[in-house]
């Protein structure tokens, strides 16, 4: 059975973005972009909450603009191979190859998707991945953790969820980002 990993990249304080929604303090610079990209290799699907969905799909087009350095293009080809189930309910149609939308989060269809699945999917935006951890869906979190503090936004992880987990790996990188990935035990 594949494992639905939740994945998202947090300041200090555990927020994906700050209070008025934004988010560049979490660019990635190139040794923690190589990084995740070996990371995202191992995923058949991505499921995706809207709003993150329409910050992932630039990487539909990325290889098409020049200039852009080799890690780049590899997560653009990356992204581009892996299957994306959008969850949304206004979206009319997808802006990617690969990509079908769900109007609702359907608990079970996942479960089946995890039993059939030959590869990992992974979860991301915090309102969507917050309902597959409620369901108890979530099999591993790995979170990118930036040096800052951001002192609001958007939650990574869902109030109200209690798991226990374990440690799996951890990773610091030269300008103090922080990679931890757990086991979600139950």
């Amino acid at each position: 059975m594949a494992k639905l990993i939740n994945t998202d990249i947090v300041s200090l304080d555990g927020y994906v973005n700050d209070e008025n929604g934004k988010f560049g303090w979490s660019e990635p610079v190139e040794e923690v972009h190589r990084f995740l990209n070996d990371l995202d290799r191992g995923i058949g699907t991505h499921l995706y909450g809207r709003r993150l969905y329409d910050v992932m799909s630039y990487w539909e087009t990325a290889h098409e603009q020049p200039g852009h350095p080799d890690y780049i293009l590899d997560y653009s080809e990356i992204w581009r191979s892996a299957d994306k189930i959008v969850y949304s309910s206004t979206l009319a149609e997808p802006r990617s190859a690969r990509t079908r939308i769900e109007r609702t989060f359907d608990p079970e269809a996942v479960r089946a998707l995890k039993e059939s699945a030959t590869r990992d999917l992974a979860i991301g935006g915090a309102n969507l991945a917050a309902q597959a951890h409620r369901a108890g869906l979530v099999d591993e979190i790995c979170l990118i953790i930036c040096p800052v503090l951001v002192g609001g936004g958007t939650r990574a992880l869902p109030d109200r969820v209690r798991r226990n987990l374990t440690l799996l790996d951890q990773h610091t990188f030269s300008q103090g980002t922080i990679f931890a990935r757990y086991r979600v035990d139950g």
